[in-house]
Formats: structure tokens, C-alpha cells, sequence
């Protein structure tokens, strides 16, 4: 019996100490109410992409439970990326101000990047930015801050250089080295095309067969596979005849794809889309190798293709169209089908708060959310939609 009562209460104490693990958590306002920001982590300790819904007047919330420092990175809704460092049992603040400057209020590593952050950007020479960071890399060899620093400025840039990357790469202390995000860098940074990974695809207006403006926009929320290619090139034209078989078996508006051309021969581009049935948003500004997004990502041979993720950022390249990858796409559109339906659902569990709310609750709602009036509320305390 008294096995059975310590058991009892060693189990009772792992439950408690699961319970009040440590949390980090981020509060905030983003612009004037309905805008979505998303978080995403760099390495094995936060491998998701989190969605985070600002409510009516602007105001968002973020918790994670977490017992260890964890590398984060804010997407805000123009694009623009900020890092945050999840410290255990810290209550960050966030804020953007009339510049347009985020700014990130909470614990040591956070304080200690947004100055040396300041201190980077202050400097308009590349060669003195690059040497605060190198002073700084001396300095604090095991940092995580390094991480974002390479990232921002040596790893995500259009003119990325590898010997660069690798140069302060070995700087960097063994355990940090060891990081998962660093060490595929790591490995990359040996080929041509290696510090694509994450980017997000370049903004662009182009015309395509049909003569129709086509934007990064029209992108949003699909998978899309962008190759690079040409008629001239027999495997071009084998490649993109598979990724059309993928796309008649998938909806518009889950997959599509972009197909830029480096012919120089309008004509014969065109006769190729006809003969060949080619799929998707057909593009050839007769540029050939000096096509603007070529250059961006340092192509120098054909057929080459980059997956994108529905927030038109890259999450891998020499895509090989086959039936796996047919198999790949159809998992890839349900996961993210489920996301968006969680997404709507907690939308909806949240109107459903509202629309029963009391007329009190209903003008604090209201002063909270700097409107003028109570008449959407009924006699019975309900919202007329």
C-alpha cells in the first residue's frame, strides 16, 4: 500500500511539472484588425508554421510552451520578417511604429539581437556590416543569435556568396554547428543553387501566352512548381509534359504551375506549348539567361524547377516530376487543406463568442474595437448579422 501512495504522488508530481512547463508568449498590434501574420522556426525544435489572426482592432496573442531557448522568425502580411527568441517564461510586446520599424520587447537574447541588429543596419557599407558581425561572431561563437544573423545577412540575399557562408560558418561553436537549419546550409553551400531553401519567390508582372498579366499574387495559397525551361531543350519539354499530368489530376485552385521560358524564339516557344499541351501560366520575355528571376537564382542549367509552399516561399528545388511526387503533392495539399479548415473553424468559435456575448460585453467589444455604435445588437443581446 505505501508502494502504491508513492506512486500515486510521483505520478501526481510529473503530471503538475508537465503542466506548468514554461512559456513564451507574444502580445501585439498589427494594423487596423483582420490581417494574418505567421511563425515559423529554423530547426527541429519548432518545425511548424504557426497562423496568428489579428482580431477586429488589430490585437494578437501567441503562447509556446517551451523549457529552451527556440529561434523564431515573425512574417508580418507586406512580407517582412523579424526574428523572435522564445525564452522560457518570457512575455514579449510587440509593436510597429509610424515607420514601419517592428519592434520586439522582451528577454536577454531578443534585447541583445535588436541592438546588434541596429547597430548592423546603421552601417550603409556592406564590408562594415559584414565586420559587426564577424566581431560579433567572435565574441559569442555559441550564440543563437548567429543563426538569424547568417540568415539575414549572408544566406537569404539575392548575391549570396558560399565561400562566405562557409568562412563564417566554421567560426561557429561545435554545438551550434550541430544545429539542424546551420548544418543543412552546411551541406548545401558545396552546390550551385544552395541558399534558395526559404527565400520567398521575387515580386513580379509578367505576360503570359494567353496575354494575361501574371503576379506572384495569383499564386498565393496554391502549390505551384515554377521551372525554367525551354523548347529547345528535349528534356524541358519530357519534364513539363509529367508536371501536366500532375496538374490536370489536381484543382486550379490547390496546384498550379509557372513556366518560364528561355527561348529567344518566340515562335517556336509557342508552336512547343501547342504540340505538347504544356499546363499552367506560360511565360517568355525572350530574354533568355538575362531573364531578371534567372539571375535571382543563379540557373545555369535546364529544366530546373523550385516547389513553392501557398506563401510563395521555396521549400525545395530539382523538383523531379514522377508518380511519388504526384503522391507527395496530394499529401501536401491535405495537410494544408486541414490547416486552413482549423483556421476557419476557430474563426467561426470565435464569432460564435461574440454573437452571444451580453450587451455590456458587446460595447466593450465595441470601444475595443473603435466603433461608433451598439445597433447590431438585438433585444436579446445578439448580433444581426
Amino acid at each position: 500500500m505505501k508502494r502504491v501512495a508513492i506512486l500515486l504522488t510521483l505520478l501526481l508530481t510529473l503530471a503538475a511539472c508537465k503542466d506548468n512547463k514554461p512559456t513564451y508568449s507574444l502580445s501585439g498590434q498589427y494594423g487596423s484588425g483582420g490581417d494574418t501574420l505567421y511563425i515559423f522556426g529554423l530547426d527541429s525544435r519548432h518545425n511548424r508554421l504557426d497562423t496568428l489572426l489579428t482580431d477586429k482592432s488589430g490585437e494578437f496573442f501567441y503562447r509556446l510552451s517551451t523549457d529552451t531557448l527556440v529561434p523564431l522568425t515573425l512574417v508580418m502580411p507586406d512580407g517582412k520578417m523579424h526574428p523572435l527568441y522564445a525564452e522560457p517564461n518570457v512575455e514579449a510586446s510587440f509593436e510597429s511604429n509610424s515607420e514601419g520599424k517592428i519592434i520586439v520587447k522582451g528577454g536577454e537574447v531578443q534585447k541583445l539581437y535588436d541592438r546588434i541588429a541596429a547597430n548592423i543596419d546603421s552601417e550603409k557599407g556592406r564590408t562594415k556590416r559584414e565586420d559587426i558581425i564577424d566581431r560579433f561572431i567572435a565574441a559569442h561563437p555559441m550564440s543563437e543569435i548567429n543563426i538569424h544573423l547568417l540568415q539575414q545577412y549572408f544566406i537569404e540575399i539575392p548575391d549570396a556568396k558560399n565561400p562566405f557562408i562557409r568562412t563564417r560558418l566554421d567560426k561557429l561553436g561545435g554545438t551550434l554547428q550541430d544545429n539542424d537549419y546551420l548544418a543543412n546550409i552546411g551541406v548545401k553551400t558545396s552546390t550551385k543553387n544552395s541558399n534558395i531553401v526559404h527565400k520567398a519567390f521575387p515580386e513580379f508582372t509578367l505576360t503570359a501566352s494567353d496575354g494575361k498579366e501574371v503576379t506572384r499574387n495569383d499564386f498565393i495559397g496554391k502549390y505551384t512548381i515554377v521551372t525554367f525551361w525551354a523548347s529547345w531543350d528535349s528534356l524541358s519539354v519530357a519534364h513539363l509534359k509529367e508536371l501536366s499530368k500532375i496538374a490536370r489530376n489536381n484543382s486550379d485552385e490547390e496546384f498550379a504551375l509557372l513556366n518560364i521560358s528561355l527561348d529567344h524564339d518566340t515562335a517556336a516557344w509557342r508552336r512547343c506549348l501547342e504540340k505538347d499541351t504544356i499546363e499552367g501560366s506560360n511565360i517568355c520575355d525572350a530574354q533568355l539567361w538575362d531573364n531578371c528571376i534567372v539571375k535571382e537564382f543563379n540557373i545555369e542549367k535546364l529544366p530546373f524547377s523550385l516547389q513553392m509552399n501557398p506563401y510563395m516561399r521555396i521549400d525545395r528545388f530539382g523538383v523531379i516530376a514522377n508518380d511519388n511526387f504526384d503522391a507527395e503533392i496530394d499529401s501536401l495539399i491535405l495537410k494544408h487543406a486541414k490547416d486552413e479548415k482549423r483556421k476557419e473553424q476557430r474563426r467561426v468559435k470565435k464569432e460564435q463568442k461574440i454573437r452571444v456575448a451580453t450587451k455590456k460585453d458587446k460595447e466593450d467589444i465595441i470601444k475595443r474595437g473603435g466603433l461608433k455604435s451598439v445597433k447590431d445588437v438585438s433585444p436579446q443581446n445578439k448580433i444581426i448579422k
